[in-house]
């Protein structure tokens, strides 16, 4: 006995020496081991699986896989279904290998079509844009504008060009100095022309035949000071008229105009939409708030052709029981969090501390990730007796998430509705995927948000995510959900708060001091202790909701007026426990957020409203570009949220990136981080070549 206890040590210190990869030692040790796959433990009692022969003891299962009985086990376990949690098995990226999502070339075909239909337009005005640009280099050079050259630029694969004006990539031609370190897009040379260039901050100048200066130091340029900056190219010459005439060549204007109306919604007095006989949980809000759509499993045909209906129109879609498809492995903070147990820092580290963001106040918080999920699952408390409401500011800290976590990676992909627009790695009608795999590709996900909620608005201290924009189309689904209550007495601390800095702001009115700027209280780590579980007190009365997250999602019509009011109230709104003193951009900005009050307000004088909402578990939400929304957690929530780029929103894309070349260049969203001119030629190149073959 005694030999044979030696011998299971031996082996099972070599094992787990070895990579977190390699399945073909722990396939050997699971055949012929007494140990539970999960734990390595073998002293508890375990069921064995008929199918694969591997052990999990009862702790684990009942840990681990509350939602399996026994026999489940014995039947098939959970390597069987591919969602066992253990630590090697989250280090694996086997579902890589199963999954077999594709799409056939009629339908490729189709994509290429809609995708060039879509991006056309654009092309067509950048072309126009280069061959003005040329006209007026031919009026200073003296010359024809078929004796035009120009100067063209070798860049790296993975370099980014983008104008030192306004901060938005270059995709082709544009005004550089003759020493390369000032580069000046033709949107801007267009404006210094024609004096509506919006920033007054840089002395360009251009000069009455068209030609434009390099600025002086002081303003970004550099020794060709006084001279006039050159035309010059990224692209081989002629690339882009060449791309325009072959995209006109294959361009089917009649593909929209095919096939008639998918939807399958109810309309307002309940029934279903006379375009078609489909009977399908598809529903609308009596008030137009926003659409369920179906899963692609739940309809045989016409889903996609559905969502595209809505998409088109700039409407948010809503897909439920996305995860209902996919293998089951569990979203817990916990799991996840053991997938990266095996992962150090760059000082061999493990990853014990991690980055939160505090909500009363904004600060940011180092806490240890186990102490940060007990109170996602408990909630914790503050000083004063205040409820903290804590958001993971960067989660996994160090990689990608595919890097970090393989397997949730593949679950994610796999629980994704129209993988044609969403799959960041092969969806056809996912412009992003585009881009040649040597060139320097913007950061859209996925992405962890894990934070804790409340059902209470607080008015200060919740977890929310403020008004905003984003770059792209976005797909947001949620995995996991807690629900926690708060107790009377935390309710009483945050009013006692509210009239606390209310007092200080009339205070600091009085005596007339607008340097304060820090009314809030920071925070100490030490002092954010796990909700005490018996200490008697009560909580508040009131189910919990049965959503996880609260989304208002605006519509893009409705953009200039809801700027308007939120320039005219900005005194009423608090950023963290502060007032808004000062308004840049009241969307991008990401300081307001609409309370009840608020946006019955902005029903009241303004007549706008917007799709409102509880996400629950395991719904999918597509953001369309350009609709600017909000989020207040009701739970502790955990979301993974993914930016695609869709041809319907294209011009969506190029009106944000339009509308960020106006903010200041200290601005928080001052860069065209998207590139998606870039993105679109790319597109647009692959869609022509696909369809000539």
């Amino acid at each position: 006995m005694a030999r044979r206890k030696r011998e299971r040590v031996t082996t099972h210190n070599a094992l787990t020496s070895t990579d977190a990869g390699s399945h073909k030692r722990t396939k050997k040790r699971d055949e012929n081991s007494e140990e539970c796959h999960q734990c390595r433990n073998n002293t508890a009692r375990h069921v064995d699986c008929s199918s694969c022969k591997k052990r999990y003891c009862v702790r684990c299962i009942k840990k681990w896989y509350s939602n399996l009985i026994e026999d489940h086990v014995k039947n098939r376990c959970p390597c069987c279904h591919n969602n066992c949690n253990c630590m090697d098995c989250l280090q694996s990226d086997i579902m890589h290998k199963i999954d077999k999502w594709n799409v056939s070339h009629e339908d490729r075909i189709k994509f290429a079509h809609r995708t060039i239909y879509f991006l056309l337009p654009w092309l067509k005005k950048l072309h126009e844009d280069q061959i003005q640009e040329k006209r007026i280099q031919a009026i200073i050079d003296g010359i024809t504008e078929c004796e035009v050259k120009v100067s063209r630029t070798e860049l790296p694969s993975d370099a980014r060009c983008y104008c030192n004006y306004c901060r938005t990539c270059i995709v082709d031609l544009y005004r550089g100095c003759e020493c390369g370190h000032y580069d000046l897009c033709l949107s801007c040379c267009q404006e210094l022309r024609d004096g509506s260039l919006v920033k007054k901050d840089k002395k360009l100048r251009a000069k009455p035949n068209g030609s434009i200066l390099c600025p002086p130091k002081a303003a970004g340029g550099c020794r060709c000071r006084g001279h006039a900056l050159k035309l010059k190219g990224i692209f081989k010459e002629n690339f882009i008229s060449d791309l325009l005439e072959k995209t006109n060549s294959v361009v089917d204007k009649r593909m929209l105009e095919e096939g008639g109306s998918k939807c399958f919604c109810l309309t307002k007095s309940g029934e279903i939409n006379t375009n078609t006989s489909r009977q399908a949980a598809c529903r609308k809000n009596p008030i137009d708030n926003y659409i369920y759509c179906p899963t692609a499993k739940d309809v045989q045909s016409g889903a996609l052709e559905h969502f595209q209906e809505h998409w088109l129109k700039g409407e948010p879609v809503i897909v439920c029981d996305v995860l209902g498809s996919t293998s089951g492995l569990s979203w817990e903070p916990t799991v996840m969090h053991r997938g990266l147990r095996k992962k150090k820092n760059k000082n061999g580290d493990q990853r014990l501390t991690v980055e939160a963001i505090e909500c009363l106040t904004g600060c940011e918080v180092g806490i240890n990730i186990c102490r940060f999920f007990e109170g996602y699952s408990y909630g914790a408390v503050g000083p004063e007796d205040l409820p903290i409401g804590l958001k993971l500011k960067d989660w996994p800290p160090h990689s990608t998430f595919g890097e970090e976590l393989p397997r949730h990676d593949a679950e994610f992909r796999s629980a994704l509705p129209f993988r044609e627009y969403t799959d960041p790695i092969c969806g056809p009608l996912n412009l992003a995927v585009r881009l040649p795999k040597d060139v320097k590709k913007p950061d859209l996900g996925p992405k962890t948000y894990i934070a804790y909620g409340f059902a209470q608005e607080l008015g200060i201290g919740d977890s929310l995510t403020y008004l905003h924009c984003d770059v792209a189309d976005a797909v947001n689904v949620l995995v996991h959900t807690h629900g926690t209550k708060l107790k009377i007495q935390r309710l009483t601390a945050i009013e006692k708060r509210k009239d606390s800095l209310l007092n200080e702001e009339r205070t600091r009115n009085l005596q007339a001091s607008p340097d304060h700027s820090d009314v809030g209280i920071k925070v100490d780590v030490s002092l954010i202790k796990p909700e005490p579980k018996d200490d008697g007190l009560p909580f508040v009365e009131g189910d919990q909701p049965e959503g996880g997250a609260l989304w208002d999602i605006f519509r893009r019509e409705d953009v200039g007026i809801l700027e308007e009011y939120l320039t005219a109230h900005a005194g009423e709104f608090r950023n963290n426990s502060e007032l808004v003193k000062q308004v840049t951009d009241p969307i991008h900005d990401h300081c307001f957020y609409l309370t009840k009050e608020h946006k019955r307000k902005l029903k009241e004088q303004y007549g706008v409203e917007p799709w409102t909402f509880e996400q629950k578990l395991g719904e999918a939400v597509f953001i369309p570009t350009g609709c600017p929304h909000q989020v207040r957690n009701l739970k502790s929530c955990t979301k993974v949220a993914l930016d695609f780029v869709s041809p319907e929103n294209f011009e969506e894309c190029i009106k944000y990136t339009n509308k960020i070349r106006e903010l200041p260049n200290n601005h928080m969203v001052n860069e065209d981080k998207l590139e998606v001119k870039k993105i679109a030629i790319h597109a647009l190149r692959h869609a022509v070549d696909y369809i000539i073959g």
